[in-house]
């Protein structure tokens, strides 16, 4: 035989192969019988999965502690409330309330946003669903900081990262 024909017999039969182990890869994914699952996501494979909430501003997530009065502390959540707000409490342990007195989206929760350098807070109760809103302009907001002014009473409030 001629090396010119070896070579054309040779690429004929990778060809054919390479058809066939995708034909074959193919078919092993599809069901054998009708209304039977095949498990897609193996165990050593990577798949990322968008939920399409939007996330929080990571500055404002955490638990933090009015400086100059100890005992107040507010936690900023990254939890997603469905409507465009995070989820948020806050106590203060000098009125004698705990973090564990906090009914779960009762009286001390809240839920916040926060538009450029405005944080709208918005109070629940326990009794009925009436939000409360409070809003601060936000002077300073970092890794361990905040500084906000509250709108409606002129208070200014520093709060440091726990």
């Amino acid at each position: 035989m001629k090396k010119p024909t070896v070579i054309v017999l040779f690429a004929l039969v990778l060809i054919v192969a390479a058809i066939g182990a995708a034909l074959w890869l193919q078919q092993k994914d599809k069901p054998s019988q009708e209304g039977e699952i095949v498990n897609q996501h193996t165990t050593n494979s990577v798949i990322y999965f968008d939920d399409e909430n939007p996330s929080a501003d990571p500055l404002m997530v955490g638990r933090w502690t009015c400086v100059g009065k100890e005992d107040w502390h507010k936690v900023y959540y990254d939890d997603y409330d469905g409507e465009g707000r995070f989820w948020g409490k806050e106590w203060d342990e000098s009125d004698d309330v705990q973090e564990e007195d906090l009914t779960y989206h009762g009286n001390g929760w809240f839920r916040w946003e926060k538009r450029r350098d405005t944080l709208y807070e918005y109070h629940t109760m326990d009794m009925r669903d009436v939000p409360i809103a409070h809003i601060y302009v936000i002077q300073l907001n970092d890794s361990s900081d905040i500084v906000q002014a509250e709108v409606a009473h002129r208070s200014k409030y520093h709060f440091v990262k726990h």
